[in-house]
């Protein structure tokens, strides 16, 4: 037996204008904690802005990763140089890199925190 293929849902997009106008002309205070269309669209769209930050810093992070063999590959004289006893190549991947890590994830932290508050303050706005 062949299932027929399920017509997509309508997809909504509520902008915050619309979410304001909508608590101005007497929508329920509480109809985020209620099962509602514009819970659904909120909630949604929060998951897909964390998803796309998401995505864009690991390939971020990837880029600054596979970068740094790519250079070596591209200038071999690199691979010759000796810092503190211990070859250019491997201070770079052992050392270097982990503060430029470290500072990729606390950039992601920042941004995730900035759309978490402007979700609660569109929710704070219903």
């Amino acid at each position: 037996m062949i299932d027929e293929p399920t017509a997509r849902p309508e997809r909504t997009v509520v902008r915050a204008a619309d979410v304001v106008e909508a608590r101005q002309n007497g929508v329920d205070a509480h109809a985020f904690d209620e099962r509602s269309e514009y819970r659904d669209v909120l909630l949604h769209s929060l998951i897909r802005a964390q998803f796309g930050l998401t995505l864009s810093f690991i390939a971020l992070a990837v880029g600054v990763l596979i970068s740094l063999p790519l250079v070596v590959g591209l200038v071999p004289s690199l691979a010759d140089r000796q810092v503190f006893g211990w070859p250019l190549t491997l201070m770079v991947l052992g050392v270097a890199v982990y503060p430029v890590l470290v500072v990729i994830a606390i950039a992601y932290v920042r941004f995730a925190e900035r759309t978490e508050r402007h979700f609660l303050d569109l929710v704070e706005k219903l």
